[in-house]
Formats: structure tokens, sequence, C-alpha cells
């Protein structure tokens, strides 16, 4: 009868690492699910948005200048605008009329030198497939 006793209790212990590996899978399987909806919702909302076509209003470049706050400078339609940008409001700075500065920031603006090499890449490829989302 003792041996049925060990037997039994032998059963009835759960397999804890097995029991930890489904739950891992799950997890991953979650993360995965939620990392691929993300990436579907940003890349719809981009082109929903009407990136890639037109714009009127163009992030030249941005400063952080706190956490928080940062100045950036903006093409609207050709003009050339600097902006303060605050969690509460965005203020006009200058409006830059120069043309040296213009010029300035035409060429790094035509040599991508106010992107990273990956938006550099990036920009290439979406030209490679027939979609204009150059600046």
């Amino acid at each position: 009868m003792g041996d049925l006793a060990e037997t039994s209790q032998v059963i009835s212990q759960p397999d804890l690492w097995g029991a930890g590996f489904k739950t891992f899978a799950m997890l991953c399987i979650v993360v995965a699910v939620l990392i691929l909806v993300l990436f579907l919702v940003k890349r719809f909302s981009y082109f929903k948005n009407g990136f890639g076509r037109g714009q009127f209003i163009k992030i030249l470049s941005s400063h952080h200048v706190t956490p928080k706050e940062r100045i950036a400078l903006i093409d609207v339609v050709g003009e050339k605008i600097v902006i303060g940008i605050t969690p509460g409001n965005i203020t006009f700075l200058t409006k830059i009329e120069k043309t040296e500065a213009l010029n300035r920031i035409e060429s790094s603006e035509s040599a991508g030198a106010t992107h990273g090499p990956f938006a550099n890449f990036l920009k290439s490829s979406l030209k490679g497939k027939g979609r204009s989302g150059e600046r």
C-alpha cells in the first residue's frame, strides 16, 4: 500500500517546467500579435493621413531644448519658419528670409543631411516602389 500512495503523489504533482514553457510561449504569441497590430495601424494611418502625396507643411529640422520643448524649422508652402513647440502651445519665433540661410537649408535638404541613414534608406526604397514620399 505504500507504493500506491507514492505513485498517486507523483502523478498529482504539477509539471512546473511544462507549465512555465506554455506560459512563456503564450506570452510570446501575445506580444508578437500586439507588435503586428501596432505595425499595421501605423502603416495604414501613415497612408490615410496623406503622407507621400504633396505635403504643404514639412518639418525640415528639429532640436530638443528640454525633454518636452523643442525648436523646429518647418517649410510651409515654400516659406521657412522657425517655431517653438511645448506641450501647451506652438509659438512662431521667426521667418527665415536671408538668401544665404535659405540656400544652406535647401542644399542640406536635397542632400538629406537632416535625416539619419535609416531614413535615407527608407526614402530611397520608397522611391524604388513608385511611391513619392520625398521632400
